[in-house]
């Protein structure tokens, strides 16, 4: 009888306790009905500027239209989203709105981790592989690939920008490497090659695939080869073929 009992008590109160709610939601909601946007707060999350908090104003005005003195409620935050997405710079972003009137609007851009040249145009990679071109006003410090990039439509893109965002990883996460990249380059023959800041040599990379062996094969020349001579003594340095480092002093 007792069990009984409790269980009851235990129904109505769930009952009464989501009777509550629904009618605090129905509430709020009432309220929320009641408020308009008084204006725009844009956070950008990110210490790049692709995209200014101006910027961002401008394209919800012109693409998605009047915002300020509309209802809370009937403002589509889900399409601002997804116009805002649509820009190439801009990896995510969110809009929400408080009940003081505030239409709030957060921006995470891409962080590009390299910048090559195709047709005139600078365009950025992403650490995901994708594509956007280079702001008018602002220029991200990250390393530059320059020479024939190959085309997106070659069969082995996909490697390619995988291997040379794998290999800008590797220098920067090591001791020996970090800080001392210059620059990178594909040569005629199609061979990613790089340079050192504190060195004329350049070494060949070709395909940017089995990079821990060439990156030994690197470190190796400064240890065992590099010493016994002067420096710039070689030219070139060809790390692409498996257990050779073969060094030219005419490039």
């Amino acid at each position: 009888m007792k069990r009984k009992l409790l269980i009851t008590v235990f129904w109505t109160s769930l009952v009464l306790f989501i009777t509550a709610l629904a009618a605090l939601g129905l509430w709020a909601g009432g309220e929320r009905a009641k408020v308009l946007c008084d204006r725009l707060d844009v956070q950008i999350k990110d210490e790049h500027k692709f995209v200014t908090p101006e910027d961002v104003t401008e394209l919800i005005i012109k693409r998605y239209g009047t915002y300020v003195g509309v209802r809370l409620d009937s403002l589509d935050l889900y399409r601002m989203e997804q116009l805002l997405e649509q820009k190439s710079v801009v990896e995510k972003s969110e809009a929400w709105t408080t009940p003081d009137g505030v239409l709030h609007v957060s921006v995470v851009q891409r962080k590009p981790v390299l910048r090559f040249m195709r047709n005139g145009q600078v365009y950025y990679i992403d650490r995901t592989g994708f594509i956007f071109p280079q702001h008018t006003d602002y220029v991200a410090e990250v390393p530059m690939i320059e020479g024939s990039i190959p085309s997106a439509g070659n069969p082995n893109w996909d490697k390619w920008v995988e291997g040379v965002l794998s290999l800008v990883e590797m220098l920067d996460g090591s001791k020996m490497w970090k800080d001392r990249l210059d620059k990178l380059s594909m040569n005629s023959a199609g061979d990613l090659e790089l340079r050192l800041k504190d060195g004329s040599e350049r070494f060949i990379i070709g395909f940017p695939d089995e990079l821990a062996g060439k990156l030994e094969r690197m470190g190796k020349y400064f240890t065992h080869i590099q010493p016994s001579k002067d420096q710039g003594y070689y030219k070139s340095v060809n790390l692409k073929y498996n257990k050779q480092i073969i060094c030219r002093k005419d490039i």
